[in-house]
């Protein structure tokens, strides 16, 4: 079980945000509640009203569930038991029942978890003391839990076998929570899976909160076909599964036909119609349902489908999910790097490495990897060629002459989980240098700093370095950083035929802030028709922005066409950007619901809910789903703001400030939300602590363009003249792509009677947008003579 949020969406689920305009006086104007008259190019039907549900109508998800899940029952009843593959594969079965997948999870055992408990023992982890003890004939931790309060807590079972164990204790709404007490069965000691963070209950993140529930963080890869069935209205589990732990049927599916065609045809010379063999992508994918990080849409994945008909894949993007190189950075697990790599575009898959039954590497040595690097050998003849020799520059029997250790390096999870990085990434000090970007040089060579590595990489390989991913690193590490001239790379990364599907990716997700430059949604829209759905989904979310804004029909148009993808992730994506005006009753309008509806346990699902009925115009039920969502996590800085900007839409400018003020709190380095502080104060009349809020966001971030625009407006409604105009001059230099800066400058420097001032400045904006009509006139205005 991962101690990350796993699982947390991927798409930009929260959309709520406060719009800031140029109003009569220059100072900050109030928003404007729009409705969208723009269609969606599906059948509409009448937006939900507030009136009550009647009892005997159905739920979104009991209307969304016939069509899009097969029924429980007899999803599970095609499932015979790993037992009885054991008849005719005893000695795959025998490698399978030993590995961490036949141990991923399990009732307690006393020859494996005797020791753990008995004797009993007590250790201390921040400022607790947990003991693990046996309590009337079973296995127990005593520990601080629920409400506060220090209990004792039977051990239902065991999840994780090598090289941690962790254990399930009862929550309420028949959940099973995973204990921050974990067993390390090679030191043969107690440890805390957090660390040295002293999390406490009411956390999210803490033991007895809503990120360590079983149900939702750990049953769907630790087990095989489960139904989470959470009940959003009694906030509720029903969870069933069909059988414990990764079974066979995990990786080959429900195969009771075949047990049975088996028994009844014992000649093994004969060939079961009953099997359907999984093509190697189909097999891949059954591996990443589980190793990706990722967002669930329907929660009921089995082998053979499409892993982007059931998830949503977390990418390169502007979080700090992955370094922009694609090596992880959070718990990230595997497939995400691997796809990006150039072994996954030369067709290397899971089971070229790993045997399938027991997980683990064929060998742990070089000749695993030399198999193929020997030049022009079967499968792969373009692998290059590497001459050990020469290649690694370090003792042939050395750490720094191994592949993994410099090509697969390794990161440490739980503390005490160790795992190798699927990017296959070549180490490169100068990222680290330029980015921060983690180098397996200095991984290794902890005494040494980046300088000394990059010259002993640069007299090694040379130009051999300068090689097409660091200049595609450089791109996006500069873009996350906020970099305007990151866009024509992101752009070039975008339209060369050299690039995977997941970079392709990457580059749209980075172009985000440009998005309503012509040249970047027209680059965008073209890759809507590209063979990877990673790429159709990241365009299906780069557009939503646009329609929020009254940008360009044919983005309308694209996401119509996306909304009849034949891959579902791209659909739901779809639907998402359309969600204001969605046909609810369609298809897609249901794969939408349902995917809301299987998240709703967790704040990030409820927040999500809660824009959805924003977007739909019912701004009080979407505030219920907010409030929701601070319940189930209310240290989390970002549900405050978000709670607050609903409270905003809502017309409750109080309640706003209150939370914002909380999130502040929470993390008072986070500029964004001092920005949202001075709006609310700004909304409230109190232009002192507008101003005051605006210019403590632009020294916790000198880079924000609104930060910059609004105290300029500020300043101006204070007669502070001099001021504003000096804070919308630093807004043009942080985005010179926005003309309204310009604009509103000009409007200053004509009130001054700056003629020449403001037509300079009325001409910028119109450079940057001709058909500015406003910049227009008053650029009219202003040669008709002085304007006092």
């Amino acid at each position: 079980m991962s101690t990350k949020r796993r699982g947390l969406p991927v798409m930009a689920w929260v959309v709520l945000a406060l719009v800031v305009a140029i109003g009569a006086g220059w100072v900050l104007a109030k928003r404007e509640k729009k409705e969208s008259k723009e269609g969606d190019g599906v059948a509409h039907q009448p937006t939900p009203s507030n009136s009550p549900t009647p009892a005997s109508s159905q739920s979104p998800l009991e209307m969304a569930l016939a069509p899009l899940m097969e029924p429980e029952g007899q999803a599970h009843a095609g499932y015979a038991g790993s037992a009885s593959c054991r008849e005719c594969h005893q000695e795959i079965y025998d490698q399978w029942i030993a590995s961490n997948h036949g141990m991923a999870e399990r009732p307690l055992n006393d020859k494996l978890d005797k020791e753990a408990f008995d004797p009993a023992h007590v250790f201390t982890h921040g400022t607790q003391t947990s003991e693990a003890c046996v309590r009337n004939g079973k296995p127990a931790v005593k520990a601080l839990g629920f409400d506060n309060h220090v209990e004792t807590y039977s051990i239902e079972r065991v999840i994780g076998h090598d090289p941690l164990r962790q254990f399930l204790v009862k929550g309420p709404g028949n959940r099973l929570q995973t204990l921050e007490a974990t067993w390390d069965p090679h030191k043969k000691e107690w440890f805390n899976v957090y660390g040295n963070e002293d999390r406490k209950p009411g956390e999210w993140g803490h033991w007895t909160g809503r990120g360590m529930v079983w149900n939702t963080m750990c049953a769907s890869c630790h087990n095989t076909r489960v139904r989470k069935n959470y009940d959003e209205k009694t906030d509720t589990f029903h969870t069933t599964m069909a059988e414990m732990t990764v079974s066979c049927g995990s990786c080959h599916g429900p195969m009771k036909e075949h047990v049975e065609w088996r028994r009844k045809y014992p000649d093994k010379a004969l060939k079961d119609p009953t099997i359907v063999k999984h093509t190697p992508e189909q097999k891949i994918e059954t591996c990443a349902t589980c190793h990706a990080r990722r967002t669930e849409i329907t929660g009921d994945f089995k082998p053979g489908d499409s892993f982007f008909d059931h998830h949503v894949l977390a990418i390169v993007d502007e979080s700090n999910l992955f370094y922009p190189d694609g090596q992880v950075w959070d718990e990230d697990y595997e497939y995400s790097a691997f796809r990006g790599s150039k072994m996954h575009a030369a067709g290397v898959k899971c089971l070229d490495c790993h045997n399938p039954h027991t997980a683990k590497v064929f060998t742990k040595d070089n000749s695993l990897c030399m198999r193929c690097h020997v030049g022009n050998v079967q499968p792969f003849p373009k692998a290059p060629a590497i001459n050990m020799l020469t290649h690694t520059f370090h003792q042939l029997d050395s750490a720094g002459s191994q592949c993994i250790n410099c090509h697969m390096p390794q990161t440490t999870y739980m503390q005490r989980h160790p795992r190798h990085d699927h990017g296959f990434t070549i180490p490169d000090p100068l990222l680290t240098k330029q980015f921060g970007i983690p180098n397996a040089c200095n991984r290794c060579h902890t005494d040494k700093d980046v300088d000394w590595s990059l010259a002993a990489v640069e007299k090694w390989y040379g130009d051999k370095m300068n090689r097409p991913e660091r200049q595609r690193t450089q791109v996006i590490a500069s873009a996350k950083r906020g970099d305007p001239a990151a866009r024509n790379g992101l752009l070039a990364l975008l339209a060369s035929d050299k690039e995977s599907g997941s970079w392709k990716g990457t580059a749209i997700r980075m172009l985000d802030p440009w998005m309503t430059d012509p040249a970047v949604y027209q680059a965008v829209m073209k890759q809507a028709t590209h063979a990877d759905p990673v790429v159709r989904t990241a365009v299906a979310r780069a557009l939503e922005p646009l329609l929020q804004q009254g940008g360009p029909p044919e983005a309308r148009s694209t996401l119509h066409t996306l909304l009849q993808d034949p891959v579902r992730s791209v659909r739901t994506t779809a639907a998402w950007s359309l969600k204001s005006t969605l046909d609810l009753s369609t298809q897609q309008g249901k794969e939408l619901l349902h995917m809301l509806d299987h998240n709703a346990d967790m704040p990030s699902g409820q927040m999500q809910k809660g824009a959805f009925w924003f977007a739909r115009n019912e701004p009080e039920r979407g505030l219920e789903h907010f409030l929701r969502a601070a319940k189930f996590d209310g240290g989390s800085a970002g549900i405050r703001h978000e709670l607050a900007v609903a409270y905003s839409l809502v017309g409750k400018p109080q309640d706003a400030l209150r939370e914002l003020q909380e999130a502040i709190k929470l993390d008072p380095r986070q500029a964004e939300y001092q920005f949202k502080l001075a709006l609310a104060w700004n909304e409230l009349g109190d232009m002192d602590q507008t101003i005051k809020a605006l210019e403590e966001t632009v020294k916790l971030d000198p880079r924000h363009p609104r930060a910059w625009f609004n105290l300029g407006l500020a300043r101006n409604a204070k007669k502070d003249t001099a001021g504003a105009i000096a804070a919308l001059r630093q807004g043009e230099v942080v985005n010179p792509a926005d003309p309204t800066i310009p604009y509103a400058r000009a409007t200053i420097h004509a009130q001054l009677g700056q003629t020449e001032e403001a037509r300079q400045a009325a001409m910028r904006a119109l450079q940057i947008q001709p058909n500015y009509t406003d910049a227009r006139q008053l650029l009219m205005m202003l040669q008709r003579g002085p304007m006092r």
